[in-house]
C-alpha cells in the first residue's frame, strides 16, 4: 500500500499566489516604498532630523515576519525578495543623490537580516504546521480505525461484551444485547450471563447460556485481555454460537452410544450362548474322553487317539473361555471392575508373558455397571496396545476409587509421538467415545522410547 502524506506537507514550499492577503501584503510593501520615495523627494534629499536613513528597511521586517507567520518560509522569502527588489530599484533609479558606502552597507545588512529572519521564522512555522498536519492526519487515521473497529464490534454476529477488572460489563454489541437483554451494560457478567469471566477463561467446552427470551443456547467462549484508551485493563469476551454443532455432536454421541450399547448387548448375548452350549458340550466331551481313556477295557491301539482327542477338547475349552472373557467377562458383572481387571492382567500375562502389576487405592466399591464396562474396555485396549504395538515388558495398572474412579495404565514400551498425530496402536477414537459417553476424561501421555500412560477419570458423585 503506497504511503500517503498530508496535503499540507506537499505544498508547504509553494508561494501562495492565490491568496488575496498575500498580494495585499505585497501591495502594502509597495505603498510603503512609494511613500518612502515621495517623502525623500519632498525633502530634496535632506534627511529628517533624528530619523535614521535605514528606518524604512527596518520597518519592512514587520510585513516579512507577518508573511512568515501567515504563509511560511515561501511567503516570507517571496515578500523579502519583493522588498529587496523595490529597495534596489529605489537606489539605482529613483534616488537622486549618490548612495554612500555606509548607507549602502546598512541597507544591505538590513535586507540580509530581513531575509534571514523571514526564512528562520517561516521554516519554524512550516515545521509546526507540518507537525500539526501530521498530528491531525494521525488523529484522523485513529478516528477512522476506531470507527471501523466500532463498526466491526457493533455488527459482529457473535455476542461480544467488554468487562473491567470487577467483572462489570462496560460495552456490549447488538448481538450481546439481543442475547442478554438491553440492560446488560453496567451489570456484573455473572448476573446477565450466569458465568464469570474466570469461568469463561477456564472453559474449554461449550457453555450453556440462557437468553433474555428464556431459550438456552450453547456458546464457545473466547477471551482477550487488553488495555483500553483510558489505561484500564479490560477483558473482551466473544461468544461463538455452537448450538447447532452441539446438537449434532449430541446426536452423534447418542448414536455412538447406541452402537456401543448394541455391541455390548450382542457380546453379552454371544458370550452367554457360547458359555451355555458350546463350552458345556466341550466340557462334557472332555469328561467323557477322560473316562474312556481310563477304562481298562479300551484297546491299546485306541488309547493314544482318545488321549489326543481329550487334549484337543481341553484346548478348545480353554480357547473358548478366553473368547468368552474377551467378549464379556462374567466376573465383571458378578464381582465388579477390580476383580475383572485382575483376571484380565492374569490372562495377558498367561498369553503374552507381560508382567502386569495391579494396585488399588481406596475402598473398593461397585460403580454403575455402565461405567465399569466402559473403564474395563479402555483398560483392555491399553493392555492390548502394550502387547501388540508398544512391545512392553512391564505394565502398572492402578485403580483409585474415592470421589471419582481413576484407572491408570502405564507401560515401559517404545511409546509414540503424540505431536505427529500418532496413536501408538491404541484405538483412541473408540476409547474417547467410551469416555465421553460416561462423562469421563481420557488423558494420553507418551513420547518415543519412554512408554505410554493412559488415564481415565470418572466423577462418581
Amino acid at each position: 500500500m503506497p504511503r500517503t502524506e498530508p496535503r499540507g506537507a506537499r505544498r508547504r514550499l509553494s508561494v501562495p499566489v492565490r491568496s488575496r492577503r498575500f498580494w495585499g501584503l505585497q501591495a502594502t510593501i509597495l505603498a510603503i516604498m512609494t511613500l518612502h520615495t515621495l517623502v525623500l523627494a519632498s525633502l530634496g534629499g535632506r534627511d529628517l532630523a533624528g530619523i535614521p536613513a535605514p528606518l524604512t528597511s527596518s520597518l519592512m521586517l514587520i510585513p516579512v515576519l507577518y508573511a512568515a507567520v501567515s504563509f511560511g518560509a515561501a511567503g516570507a522569502m517571496a515578500t523579502a525578495t519583493w522588498a529587496t527588489a523595490l529597495f534596489a530599484l529605489h537606489w539605482l533609479v529613483v534616488h537622486r543623490d549618490p548612495v554612500t558606502s555606509a548607507h549602502l552597507w546598512i541597507e544591505l545588512v538590513s535586507m540580509l537580516v530581513l531575509a534571514a529572519s523571514g526564512a528562520v521564522v517561516g521554516q519554524r512555522v512550516d515545521a509546526e504546521r507540518a507537525a500539526r498536519t501530521r498530528t491531525e492526519h494521525a488523529l484522523q487515521q485513529v478516528a477512522v480505525a476506531e470507527a471501523r473497529f466500532h463498526d466491526l464490534f457493533e455488527h459482529q454476529p457473535s455476542p461480544v461484551v467488554v468487562t473491567d477488572t470487577e467483572d462489570v460489563v462496560l460495552e456490549a454489541n447488538s448481538a450481546a444485547h439481543r442475547l442478554l437483554g438491553d440492560a446488560v451494560v453496567g451489570q456484573p457478567l455473572v448476573l446477565v450471563a450466569g458465568h464469570t469471566t474466570g469461568d469463561l477463561l477456564a472453559r474449554d467446552a461449550p457453555l450453556p447460556i440462557t437468553a433474555a427470551d428464556g431459550t438456552v443456547h450453547q456458546y464457545m467462549p473466547s477471551t482477550h485481555t487488553l488495555t483500553d484508551g483510558n489505561g484500564r485493563t479490560v477483558t473482551q469476551v466473544v461468544l461463538a454460537d455452537v448450538s447447532q454443532e452441539h446438537r449434532r455432536r449430541e446426536v452423534q454421541r447418542a448414536f455412538t452410544g447406541r452402537v456401543l450399547e448394541a455391541q455390548e448387548q450382542e457380546r453379552l448375548h454371544l458370550s452367554r450362548e457360547l458359555h451355555d452350549e458350546p463350552l458345556q458340550q466341550l466340557t462334557y466331551l472332555t469328561r467323557n474322553l477322560d473316562e474312556l481313556g481310563s477304562d481298562p477295557r479300551l484297546p491299546s491301539d485306541l488309547a493314544h487317539p482318545v488321549h489326543e482327542g481329550e487334549d484337543l477338547a481341553r484346548a478348545a475349552s480353554a480357547s473358548l473361555r478366553h473368547l468368552i472373557q474377551g467378549l464379556r467377562p462374567p466376573v465383571l458383572d458378578d464381582l465388579g471392575l477390580v476383580p475383572a481387571l485382575r483376571q484380565l492382567a492374569e490372562t495377558v500375562h498367561g498369553r503374552a508373558g507381560l508382567t502386569v502389576r495391579v494396585r488399588t487405592v481406596g475402598e473398593m466399591t461397585r460403580a454403575p455397571a455402565e461405567i465399569e464396562l466402559a473403564v474395563y474396555r479402555i483398560a483392555q485396549e491399553a493392555l492390548t496396545n502394550a502387547v501388540k504395538h508398544a512391545h512392553a515388558r512391564h505394565v502398572a495398572l492402578e485403580v483409585e476409587i474415592g470421589a471419582g474412579l481413576v484407572v491408570t495404565v502405564r507401560d515401559d514400551g517404545q511409546g509414540f509421538d503424540l505431536g505427529r498425530g500418532g496413536d501408538g496402536g491404541l484405538g483412541l477414537i473408540g476409547a474417547r467415545e467410551r469416555a465421553e459417553r460416561i462423562g469421563a476424561s481420557l488423558a494420553v501421555e507418551s513420547r518415543p522410547g519412554a512408554g505410554a500412560t493412559i488415564r481415565v477419570s470418572v466423577p462418581l458423585e
